[in-house]
């Protein structure tokens, strides 16, 4: 970015009397229920422009960003910048407000002709929060937190005082482009893994406040958990694993509802612009740090609030969030957090051919954050590149009448909710093998009333069938038992030569007469060589003979017509690279070159293997986090010397932290080994006393499934071993979207290995 000096003239305001008394009406004690009301209770997330935006700290090294530096956003095609909000920076003292600098920023964003959209952080970014905010949650462990704890109500006042205040201040600014609301640690709520939860004030309140307002009397309590309490107070704020922690676990998760309805209702009665809130984390996170999608979607759709889903790179989330946004009638925004330089290119293609998924509420981009660092080099532009085709996206991203469903109570506390490990690589795996437009369903949407199921023809459950599944097919629904199945229930949109490498999101037109297809390559390591075959019933459009053409040019490409009306077309493209066409109704004009032949039935490589040293995946296998240096990770590996050869290193738990130890592989989608399922594996290790490893690999069902053990002789000494490994159905579902794993018998020690082959069985 350019960087310029501008001299900023401070100026210190007190907190404006009329705020104050708005603020006051917003007290702490008001119930879910109280909505704002009055004009800026009704703003719409449907009626608040789309989000074009990247994210930037608060200043430049603490020089406001200048008109130039503006401009030059502007001019990749962005209409807003994100900024992180130093709280000690705005309000250096309760009550005294000093918004010197971020008035220069509205000033120079507005001649630039951009927005500025303040991202609101109550602890876990820089200057936030005030240094003037005192004391700390506490873990479940007893540790010091990072948030100030969540029930300290006089703290959680000066907080909402604090975004309301500076809101107010700036909400008619012409370069004022909303706000994005955050409580807890950054966006990550109320997590336990070092912001606490257990802070005595949160205690208070769950005894004081919330057990007599969930159970009325201490009896109910007793009959609902099979406990012989005499008052509130005895209750245990039980940590997890023990008994009630699914109790104070759905206080937890009511506490990031009630709290951020608050927050908002206090923000709508300052302001009727644009509102946003973050979700970070995945799936499987919600047991942790309280983000449960639901909660944030039911809330934007109260008061009018756009919803950003960070880690949308992957197909599961964002997936689940496209459907939440059409049930709640809620815009959805994308965020992407780039993961190593490696991956980079891959993932950002992904993360933007993601965004059709969320059409027709989809609510624009952010990219993450535009800091100077490898990301602008190497992923900013690519997402600036592919703004223009973004925005050209006209229509819905085309749904079946079928749905994968999921359980979120244990999210909630209830012990026998079913797993949220798992499901969101599951949703991701069955939609990259299967590309359809099958909906996803939460149990907390059908609750919350988003959604009936009886309006689909099949559901899968994806972690147990529930008391909502049981009911559906009681009314005659049927319930479907594998992913398999899916194939019949839901008709594919795109059929690929090989899942994994490439990734098909259409956009179907209103009129049903059209679709556009962003067409993306993300496999980090493995090109795609093979066909692509389009079918207009799976893409929703009207029955008829359809044609494909490149969207840029209108040009028709080469393909052969399919006997549905569709068109097969061959199609090559290289690693992190993205493609838009079009299917248009029609037959193919004449001279349009037809392929000898085009199917996805493809062949590929029998054998695939992978050597130190050679570990670019021109064999067919890459060996996975080498050279990564990431605290708690299972799987990082080292290049180094053992008995005269090369070898990659396991790191030990001594190293890592964790109990377990790996060295991941991703096989080429494209080739047969990685289709079959049958398949021998051939690992050269190096044999020492006590150690040995597990190939566990994708299979149906199972993504760590234990295949042979291998121990050796443990002479210290190289040894070959070959094992078979049946079943599976290597849909990258592991770690690092890893197809198998060798897992370290012993994890304190180091595991060796030089080569790996794979072949399919004869």
């Amino acid at each position: 970015m350019l960087r310029t000096s501008k001299p900023s003239k401070r100026r210190t305001v007190p907190l404006l009397a009329a705020v104050t008394a708005v603020v006051a009406a917003t007290t702490c004690m008001v119930s879910p229920a109280g909505a704002a009301t009055g004009a800026a209770a009704t703003g719409s997330a449907t009626g608040a422009p789309k989000l074009w935006a990247t994210q930037l700290q608060f200043d430049d090294n603490g020089t406001p960003w200048s008109v130039a530096q503006f401009q030059a956003i502007k001019a990749k095609g962005m209409n807003s910048v994100e900024i992180n909000m130093p709280w000690n920076q705005i309000e250096p003292g309760k009550g005294t407000f000093d918004f010197s600098e971020l008035d220069t920023e509205l000033a120079d964003a507005t001649a630039a002709g951009i927005r500025i959209v303040p991202i609101f952080w109550q602890a876990g970014w820089r200057g936030s929060p005030a240094a003037w905010i005192t004391g700390t949650e506490t873990t479940s462990t007893g540790g010091t937190g990072i948030a100030p704890p969540w029930w300290d109500l006089t703290q959680q006042q000066d907080y909402f005082d604090y975004v309301t205040g500076t809101v107010a201040h700036i909400t008619d600014n012409p370069g004022y482009g909303g706000a994005i609301l955050n409580y807890g640690r950054l966006d990550a709520q109320w997590s336990d893994n070092g912001d606490g939860g257990w802070a005595t004030a949160d205690i208070d309140y769950f005894h004081r406040h919330w057990l007599p307002q969930t159970y009325r009397t201490i009896a109910a309590f007793n009959s609902a958990n099979g406990t012989a309490y005499t008052s509130f107070d005895q209750v245990p704020a039980a940590v997890p694993g023990k008994p009630l922690a699914g109790v104070y676990q759905d206080f937890r998760q009511w506490s990031v509802q009630d709290t951020y309805d608050r927050l908002t209702a206090a923000v709508r009665r300052v302001s009727a612009g644009p509102l946003y809130y973050y979700f970070g984390g995945h799936i499987s996170n919600a047991p942790d740090i309280g983000n449960l999608p639901d909660i944030f979607f039911d809330l934007a759709r109260k008061y009018g609030v756009t919803v950003i889903e960070d880690a949308a790179q992957s197909p599961g989330l964002t997936l689940t969030f496209g459907s939440l946004a059409n049930a709640y009638h809620v815009k959805l925004a994308q965020e992407w957090t780039a993961p190593d330089d490696a991956e980079m290119p891959a993932q950002a293609v992904q993360w933007i051919s993601n965004y059709g998924m969320g059409l027709p509420y989809g609510g624009g981009e952010d990219f993450f954050i535009h800091d100077g660092t490898s990301k602008d080099v190497i992923a900013y532009p690519i997402y600036t590149a592919a703004l223009s085709q973004l925005q050209s996206l006209k229509g819905s991203y085309p749904q079946q009448p079928v749905a994968v469903y999921f359980d979120y109570s244990k999210a909630w506390g209830n012990p026998a909710g079913g797993s949220l490990s798992s499901v969101e690589n599951e949703i991701t795996a069955l939609w990259s093998r299967h590309q359809s437009g099958f909906a996803v369903v939460t149990s907390d949407e059908v609750k919350n009333h988003a959604v009936d199921l009886k309006k689909f023809r099949a559901v899968l459950p994806l972690n147990g069938a529930d008391a909502n599944v049981t009911a559906y097919q009681k009314a005659g629904g049927t319930a479907l038992s594998s992913g398999d199945q899916l194939t019949a229930a839901a008709p594919a949109y795109a059929d690929l030569s090989s899942a994994h490498a490439l990734q098909v999101v259409p956009t179907t037109a209103a009129d049903h007469h059209s679709a556009q297809l962003v067409l993306a390559e993300i496999n980090p390591y493995f090109g795609y060589d093979g066909a692509v075959v389009l079918h207009p019933a799976g893409l929703d459009l009207a029955s008829g003979r359809y044609h494909a053409v490149d969207a840029a040019t209108g040009k028709a490409l080469p393909q052969v017509a399919e006997n549905d009306g569709g068109a097969c077309v061959p199609l090559t493209l290289g690693t992190a690279t993205l493609a838009d066409w079009k299917l248009v109704a029609g037959p193919a004009p004449a001279g349009t070159p037809v392929p000898a032949s085009c199917s996805t039935t493809a062949g590929g490589a029998t054998t695939v293997g992978a050597t130190v040293g050679s570990n670019d995946g021109s064999s067919g296998v890459i060996f996975q986090s080498v050279g990564a240096t990431g605290a708690g990770a299972d799987g990082n590996l080292t290049v180094t010397t053992i008995g005269g050869q090369s070898a990659y290193r396991t790191w030990t738990t001594a190293q890592t932290g964790v109990g377990s130890a790996n060295a991941y592989l991703q096989l080429d989608p494209g080739s047969a080994v990685a289709r079959a399922a049958t398949v021998t594996l051939t690992v050269t290790y190096w044999s020492q006393e006590g150690q040995g490893f597990t190939a566990q690999y994708d299979a149906t069902g199972s993504p760590y499934q234990n295949g042979p053990t291998v121990t050796g002789s443990g002479s210290g000494s190289w040894q070959t071993a070959t094992v078979t490994l049946t079943g599976a159905q290597f849909d990258q579902a592991q770690n690092l979207q890893a197809d198998l794993r060798l897992a370290a018998t012993d994890p304190s020690l180091p595991l060796y290995i030089h080569s790996v082959q794979l072949s399919t069985a004869q």
